[in-house]
C-alpha cells in the first residue's frame, strides 16, 4: 500500500453533524502538478481505486460513515463502481465528464442498481440536464460560484437534488448558502471554525492542566501525583477506568499509586492531554470530529519521528514530544482559547512551543507536513518532510496506522463520557 496516497475531508449537515468523507486519491508522490484537495483523474487507475478502498476498507477510512468518491469517465464505463457497496459510497462525477449516450446509459445503469450519484463542481448546461436527472446530490463550488450563487440554485430548482456547498470558507458563506437550501456543507469554516470570544477553561480543565506541569517536572515524586489525583474524584475515577481498560489488559488496580504506577508517567501525560480537549460538553459531532482530527495528528507526528529515527542517524525530536506537537496544534479551535493563553497555562519545552507557534525547527516542519498531508497537499507535505530529512514514501501506512489508532482511542473517551 506505500504506493497508494489516501486523504478524507468530513461532510456536514446543516447541524455540523458528520454526514460523510469525501475520499482524495494519487497514484503516486511525483505528481507535482496535481491540484491540492483535487482528485488526480489522469493518473488514477481502477486498480488503484479498488485497491485503496477495498484494500484498506471503507468502514476504516470513513468510521462507517458515508464515502464520497471522485470517478473519471473512464472509471464509470469500466463498470469500477459496481466493485463497491452501493450503500455505502456516491460516486461523484467529475466536471470533466463528458454526458455523452455512453455515460447517462452507465449512470443509469448505476442508479438502477441502488448507487447515488453526485455531480462534482458543478456548472449549468443544458447538455448536463440527463444527469441531473439521474443525480441526488450537486456539489457547488461557493468561491467559484460567488456573485452568482443565486442564479446557480435557481437553475437546480426543477431538479430533485440536494445541494451540497464545498469550499465554503466563513460563517457568512454558510449562512447564505443556507438560506438558499444547501443541505450539504463542506470546506475550511466547518472543519477549523473560528474562534470569535475567548472562553474560561473548566476547574477540570484548570486540574488536568496542573497535572500536565507537575508531569512535565523532572523533579515531581509520584507521591506527588498522586496526592494530585485525591483531591479529584472526578480525575482518579477515569483513571481507574482507563487502567482497567482492555487497551492495558484490564489489570485490577489496588489503589491510585499503584494505577498511576501500571499506566507509566508518558502514556499519563498523553491521556490527560486528550482528556483536556474532551471534558465539557456541547460541540456536537463537529467537536468530535475536531477531537479525533487532534489525535490522528499527534499520533502520526509521532510514528514519523519514530520512523525516521530508525532509517536515518538525525536530531529528531522525541516521540512523546510529537505526539504533544500534533495534538496541540489546534487546540484553540477545540477549547475556544487562544494558543498563546493555552501555552502559557502549559508547561511545555521551548522547542515544543516554537514549532506549534511558528512551525519552525524539527518538530515544526513535521507537523506542517503531517497538516499538509491530512489536507491532501501531497507536495507541500513532502517538502516539509523533506526539510526535517524525513523519506515520505512510508507516509501512506503510517497514516493509516494513525487513524485507526485515533479511532480506537476516541472510541474509548466517548464511552467514558457516557459512562
Amino acid at each position: 500500500m506505500k504506493d497508494i496516497f489516501v486523504a478524507r475531508q468530513p461532510i456536514f449537515d446543516a447541524r455540523h453533524n458528520v454526514t460523510g468523507y469525501e475520499l482524495l486519491y494519487r497514484s503516486g508522490a511525483a505528481e507535482d502538478e496535481a491540484i491540492p484537495g483535487e482528485l488526480a483523474a489522469a493518473g488514477m487507475s481502477s486498480s488503484v481505486i479498488v485497491d485503496g478502498v477495498l484494500g484498506i476498507g471503507l468502514h476504516t477510512l470513513t468510521d462507517g460513515h458515508t464515502a464520497f468518491i471522485n470517478l473519471s469517465q473512464d472509471m464509470i464505463l469500466e463498470g469500477v463502481p459496481e466493485v463497491l457497496d452501493p450503500t455505502a459510497v456516491v460516486i461523484e462525477i467529475l466536471e470533466s465528464v463528458e454526458p455523452s449516450d455512453d455515460i447517462v446509459s452507465a449512470c443509469r445503469g448505476l442508479v438502477e442498481k441502488g448507487y447515488t450519484l453526485a455531480l462534482d463542481d458543478f456548472v449549468y448546461r443544458d447538455a448536463l440536464r440527463p444527469l441531473l436527472e439521474l443525480a441526488d446530490v450537486v456539489k457547488v463550488d461557493v468561491i467559484e460560484s460567488a456573485g452568482h450563487l443565486d442564479g446557480v440554485v435557481d437553475q437546480l430548482r426543477p431538479f430533485e437534488v440536494r445541494l451540497l456547498a464545498e469550499k465554503v470558507e466563513n460563517a457568512e458563506a454558510h449562512r447564505h448558502c443556507v438560506d438558499l437550501g444547501f443541505e450539504l456543507f463542506q470546506g475550511f469554516h466547518y472543519f477549523r471554525p473560528q474562534t470569535l470570544t475567548r472562553k474560561d477553561l473548566s476547574m477540570e480543565s484548570v486540574a488536568i492542566i496542573r497535572l500536565l506541569n507537575l508531569l512535565q517536572d523532572t523533579s515531581t515524586s509520584d507521591r506527588a501525583i498522586e496526592e494530585a489525583f485525591r483531591s479529584d474524584p472526578s480525575l482518579t475515577y477515569k483513571l481507574l477506568r482507563i487502567v482497567n481498560s482492555a487497551a492495558l489488559g484490564g489489570r485490577g488496580v489496588q489503589s491510585i499509586g499503584h494505577g498511576l504506577r501500571l499506566l507509566g508517567r508518558d502514556p499519563l501525560y498523553r491521556w490527560l492531554s486528550l482528556l483536556l480537549m474532551t471534558v465539557g460538553a456541547g460541540g456536537g459531532e463537529m467537536r468530535i470530529e475536531m477531537i479525533k482530527a487532534s489525535l490522528l495528528r499527534g499520533r502520526l507526528c509521532e510514528l514519523i519521528g519514530d520512523h525516521a529515527r530508525s532509517a536515518i542517524s538525525r536530531d529528531i525530536p522525541s516521540g512523546g514530544a510529537l505526539f504533544l506537537v500534533g495534538l496541540f496544534a489546534h487546540m484553540d479551535q477545540i477549547l475556544g482559547v487562544g494558543l498563546p493563553e493555552i501555552l502559557a497555562d502549559i508547561d511545555v519545552t521551548q522547542d515544543v512551543r516554537h514549532a506549534l507557534l511558528e512551525r519552525t525547527g524539527k518538530a515544526g516542519a513535521i507537523l506542517s507536513g503531517v497538516e499538509a498531508y491530512i489536507d491532501a497537499e501531497w507536495t507541500t507535505a513532502e517538502r516539509n518532510l523533506a526539510d526535517a530529512g524525513i523519506d515520505p514514501t512510508a507516509l501512506a501506512d503510517l497514516y493509516l496506522d494513525s487513524m485507526m489508532w485515533a479511532g480506537a482511542r476516541m472510541a474509548f473517551h466517548q464511552e467514558d463520557a457516557a459512562a
